[in-house]
């Protein structure tokens, strides 16, 4: 059995959902067949919603009440509940499907992005990097840092290297992006992080527009084990806290014209945001 997990996704009002639910389960299908386990994998979406987004109880709420079924278009999808308040099973017709787990991106102080992974408690913005770990760890969840686009160079990349430093237990993870541009060297923060036993998970990190509807699950980690089907979320941490675990990650790295035309295109959609205002 393999688990292949995409540690940071996002749902936005553009997507298609049944274009985003076949197609991340088709990456994670194509992956483990790749493998050599094409009909012995779970697949895994973290969802990291942010204030005003949360998709996940969107879909909690798609799974509950029929009404809303004729207002959210996922094909032949359905959602089951587990035994877990933060986790989901998706469902397709064929009988095949995969887990969704609740998580949530959050700013800090200094600007840089933490998930908090395998959680439906909202974590507030505004903290420190460390007081935000600490708290998203009170919260019971998974704290992990992603690379992201600048967020880390200058002033935050050495507080993100003071951070890595003072590290003596693995008490939170780091995450590739698979918006990282295949040109670009991997971030010494990733060296640093692995000297020190802190582990690094990967996830697609879809970006606000209709053409990354097919990204989920293209780019992300995958482990030889296997979870509960009633527990998914208490079991992946677990598992990731378990430095026995070997994780491998997977996936290809952004090629140089879609990152350039993609980061052309967040700068004008976040002068019209600011531009709203």
């Amino acid at each position: 059995m393999m688990i292949l997990l995409d540690a940071h996704v996002h749902i936005y009002s553009c997507f298609d959902l049944k274009v985003f639910f076949d197609s991340a389960f088709m990456n994670f299908k194509e992956e483990a067949v790749r493998a050599g386990h094409g009909n012995d994998f779970t697949a895994i979406l973290i969802l990291t919603d942010w204030s005003g987004n949360n998709w996940f109880q969107r879909l909690v709420d798609y799974s509950a009440n029929e009404r809303r079924k004729e207002y959210i278009n996922i094909g032949t999808w359905t959602f089951r509940r587990t035994n877990e308040n933060c986790s989901l099973y998706a469902r397709r017709s064929q009988g095949e499907g995969l887990y969704v787990i609740a998580g949530q991106k959050i700013i800090t102080a200094e600007n840089l992005e933490v998930l908090a992974l395998a959680t439906n408690n909202i974590i507030k913005d505004g903290l420190s990097l460390g007081e935000t770990i600490l708290s998203i760890k009170e919260n019971d969840a998974i704290p992990v840092i992603p690379w992201a686009v600048g967020k880390w160079m200058g002033r935050r990349g050495k507080v993100l290297s003071q951070l890595l430093q003072g590290t003596n237990e693995p008490e939170y993870f780091l995450c590739d992006n698979g918006n990282r541009p295949n040109f670009w060297s991997e971030p010494n923060h990733f060296e640093i992080a692995e000297t020190k036993g802190i582990r690094i998970l990967s996830g697609s990190d879809p970006l606000h527009f209709a053409s990354e509807v097919e990204r989920a699950g293209s780019f992300g980690i995958k482990i030889s084990k296997s979870v509960n089907k009633k527990q998914p979320a208490r079991d992946l941490k677990n598992i990731l806290f378990d430095p026995s675990m070997e994780i491998e990650r997977y996936g290809n790295l952004e090629n140089p014209y879609r990152f350039f035309r993609n980061q052309l295109a967040m700068q004008i959609l976040k002068r019209k945001w600011k531009g709203a205002y």
